[in-house]
């Protein structure tokens, strides 16, 4: 039927019928192969770029827990290392004698840190009135020790009106102790 119509037609139909079927096969092929694996290509090239990126977000979350993990690695080294006994009020009043400013203490209370499940940030909020220069650094100079995990989180220096010569200073002083533990002072 199809050989019989195919002979009836005269040259130009048979190239325009030829020609018909090549814009169909091709529309077609386009359609069924080139275009899904276009669209599949610049789906796949998104994808390596999205995970690309979370890639990179891994490695920098990696890093970052790997510095986290090493602080707590210290932060376990020193509080192994010290004494079970252990207070950072007695730490400070310790070193208060020794810096010869024990009697300027004002102000000596303990403040709620950050809680984790294997540690607690203790903070001490101190405050010393009427020192000189020379007492306010030797007192810095005993009290802040990384072995210890013992640091300064701030501190605020006023100078007195009435006597130059003299600051009021407030600190705010952490360590950390076991989560299971309570610390604090008197």
């Amino acid at each position: 039927m199809i050989k019989a119509y195919w002979t009836k037609l005269d040259t130009r139909q048979r190239s325009l019928a030829a020609l018909c079927a090549a814009v169909v096969l091709i529309a077609l092929v386009l359609t069924f192969v080139v275009f899904p694996l276009w669209d599949a290509r610049v789906k796949m090239k998104k994808s390596i770029l999205n995970n690309s990126k979370r890639l990179e977000e891994m490695v920098k979350i990696d890093a970052d827990f790997a510095a986290q993990d090493a602080q707590i690695s210290r932060i376990k080294k020193a509080i192994a290392s010290r004494r079970s006994d252990f207070t950072l009020f007695a730490y400070l009043e310790k070193k208060a004698i020794s810096a010869k400013v024990k009697g300027r203490i004002v102000q000596m209370n303990s403040l709620q840190g950050v809680k984790s499940s294997s540690f607690e940030e203790t903070l001490i909020d101190l405050k010393l009135e009427k020192i000189t220069i020379k007492q306010l650094t030797d007192f810095l100079y005993q009290i802040e020790s990384p072995a210890e995990m013992i640091r300064i989180k701030r501190i605020t220096v006023n100078k007195m009106k009435e006597s130059p010569d003299f600051i009021n200073v407030q600190f705010l002083i952490a360590s950390y102790t076991p989560a299971s533990s309570r610390s604090g002072g008197p």
